[in-house]
């Protein structure tokens, strides 16, 4: 998946895992699960060139409010 034998950051071994990712634009936030390279050692993430895409994608639907087709999870809110 990611041109990486070991992690980048510190050299740990990378395994290829199922995790979350919280992306925000605008006041929207977006909970998506994708496949990661997770290093073992750090905890460091490394996502597919078509996944970061994937995300942009999502962010600028955030932006622009259009959540059409996402699930709502409740709100949030800012503590002023």
């Amino acid at each position: 998946m990611v041109p990486f034998s070991s992690c980048p950051v510190c050299g740990g071994e990378l395994v290829e895992r199922q995790v979350e990712k919280l992306l925000r634009g605008g006041n929207n936030a977006a909970v998506f699960e994708v496949q990661a390279e997770v290093c073992l050692r750090c905890g460091g993430r490394l996502y597919s060139l078509e996944t970061m895409r994937r995300f942009e994608q999502i962010r600028e639907k955030l932006e622009h409010g259009y959540v059409e087709g996402f699930q709502p999870l409740g709100r949030s809110f800012k503590v002023v």
